[in-house]
């Protein structure tokens, strides 16, 4: 067997940004976006049905694939390399009971929840995405083995993996039902079994069978990664040598293993289970009270957005406002995802300081997790809220950026906000402390169903009031959370360097692309103004991080190729 790969905190969380960076583009430029392109209305159906698929794919792995990758890494640290595979084998049966469970409810959720909502076409879109909770489940127990291993390489290929064969695959059902839609009125009138008396009509029939051949491709994805990661451990195994194996002890039974994965995965589950009932909470409020507010006050929102309807000629407001929000969400969670790597690459090595009662080592990965994250998330929240519309108009029309924009320029500050609640929680997980993320999300779960009850049934607010609640209910989960983070880890952090100068040079950077689109846009093509001035702002922000010596030495160290870098920074005096 090859040598086992081991990454540092910041190379591991490096090669998971690189693959969440690539399948969010794959995901949202190269497949959400053509699918929102193909029909916003279809999209709606697509993205009320894919905000069901993740509270209940995320309740059913609850907390085990956190709990392997820990469970990996104390086993590795104490040398019980025989472990692991037992590990493996007891995660795997887990894994396949609660993904089969996860299916069997979003079948029969698929019966309910449409109805619920006022969107009966959301059904067949729910029906075909069923089965991809069963192959992420099974995704998840490799990744824990891998990820607990301190080898981010499969979990980052699986990922690209699974993006590719969704945009192969979604993109093309897509497209293939709205033409096989047309080509059927055009050859008869009868489209998908019904009669169609006109070309509006016939895509009307075709909008359920447009989403469902893109939630088909969600399936395929999963499936084309969980292969992969099969395919690579039958032939390459989880890295640990024969030397390895020879040396360890006996392993424990599958019953003992079971017993630690449960003592580990229990408290995690809580707060997983917290987290995705309040997302559940949340996006059946929102949709019942878009449904409510459209019903009692149609004529007020209609008025409101009466040329976008006229210019999109959809006759679903409610799918339509869904769509919306969903193109605002698509570019609020391109940075949580890159950030939530922060805290997979940190759990091990946080567990393991933890453990040894290292404080110093503990204090410095805090320091490094926070500022590193606000590192990211501050430039790139400040950036989509003051060029919320300049972005949005790089990909879709004046109208859409009309609509999405308001939501983008809110929840672009939100971004800062979700951006910390990932690597937080991942930090007191690592902790033994699970139970405080539980406990911050229900509170922050109860401010966003009382905002959205209260902001989004006032009808000239509607979708808008989501983004005010998503605001307000990550600021108090976030304030909840550093106290409870400082309380737990018991040392003082230096707030100058993690929070100050990033804010700093952040605000430079934003105000760099502000001011830059502004003057340019009054003589050049907007599109173009606006990739300039994010590229000015990008310069800008580098070389702010570097005047204010954001960025310490220890940081590049744990880069590849670190000590040169570190080399040629300390030779200008751009390090602390």
């Amino acid at each position: 067997m090859p040598k086992r790969e081991k990454q540092s905190f910041l190379h591991g969380a490096l090669i998971l940004s690189v693959a969440a960076i690539l399948t969010k583009i794959i995901g949202a430029l190269f497949f959400k976006i053509p699918l929102q392109n193909i029909n916003q209305t279809a999209y709606g159906y697509f993205e009320a049905a894919y905000n069901i698929y993740i509270p209940l794919y995320t309740v059913s792995t609850a907390g085990f694939p956190i709990a392997v990758s820990r469970l990996v890494s104390e086993s590795l640290a104490l040398g019980r390399y025989r472990d692991i595979r037992v590990i493996h084998r007891v995660a795997n049966r887990i894994f396949f009971v609660t993904g089969t469970l996860g299916t069997v409810l979003m079948f029969i959720a698929a019966f309910l929840y449409p109805n619920f909502v006022h969107m009966p076409p959301v059904l067949l879109t729910m029906l075909v995405m069923a089965p991809s909770i069963l192959f992420c489940c099974m995704v998840s127990a490799y990744r824990g083995v891998y990820e607990g291993s301190r080898n981010m390489y499969p979990t980052a290929i699986s990922q690209i993996l699974e993006a590719v064969g969704k945009l192969a695959v979604g993109l093309g059902l897509a497209a293939g039902a709205l033409h096989l839609g047309q080509w059927q009125f055009e050859h008869g009138g009868v489209v998908f079994g019904k009669a169609a008396s006109s070309a509006s009509e016939a895509l009307e029939i075709s909008l359920p069978y447009i989403a469902a051949g893109g939630m088909v491709g969600v399936t395929f994805g999963s499936f084309l990664s969980l292969a992969y990661l099969v395919l690579r451990y039958r032939l390459k195994g989880n890295g640990i040598t024969r030397a390895e194996l020879a040396s360890s002890p006996r392993p424990y039974s599958p019953k003992r293993i079971f017993r630690r994965l449960l003592a580990f995965a229990i408290p995690v589950a809580l707060g997983t289970l917290a987290t995705q009932l309040t997302n559940l909470i949340d996006v059946v409020s929102l949709q019942r009270c878009l449904a409510v507010v459209v019903e009692q006050s149609g004529d007020v929102i209609r008025e409101m957005y009466a040329s976008q309807i006229a210019a999109s000629g959809t006759n679903d407001i409610l799918a339509y406002l869904t769509a919306n929000r969903g193109i605002a969400m698509t570019y609020v969670n391109l940075v949580p995802n890159i950030t939530l790597t922060l805290g997979i690459s940190a759990l091990p090595v946080i567990t393991s300081a933890w453990a040894m009662k290292n404080r110093p080592q503990l204090k410095k990965m805090v320091s490094v997790v926070l500022r590193i994250t606000l590192l990211v998330a501050l430039p790139s929240g400040i950036g989509l809220s003051l060029m919320a519309k300049p972005i949005l108009n790089l990909i879709y029309d004046p109208v859409t950026a009309s609509v999405a924009g308001p939501q983008l320029q809110v929840l672009g500050i939100a971004v800062v906000f979700i951006c910390l609640t990932a690597p937080i929680n991942s930090m007191l997980q690592a902790m033994g402390r699970a139970d405080i993320p539980a406990k911050i999300v229900l509170a922050g779960g109860l401010v966003k169903l009382v905002l959205n009850i209260a902001l989004v049934l006032q009808p000239r607010l509607n979708i808008m009031g989501s983004a005010y609640s998503t605001l307000a209910c990550y600021i108090v989960m976030v304030l909840l959370s550093l106290a409870a983070l400082r309380r737990v880890v018991g040392i003082r952090l230096n707030w100058r360097m993690i929070f100050v100068k990033p804010l700093a040079a952040s605000l430079l950077c934003g105000a760099s692309a502000w001011v830059t689109n502004a003057l340019l846009s009054k003589v050049i093509s907007v599109r173009i103004s606006a990739v300039i001035a994010i590229l000015a702002a990008v310069v800008v922000y580098i070389v702010a991080l570097l005047l204010v010596k954001a960025i310490e030495k220890d940081d590049v160290l744990m880069l590849p190729k670190g000590e040169k870098i570190a080399q040629v920074l300390e030779k200008h005096n751009w390090i602390g």
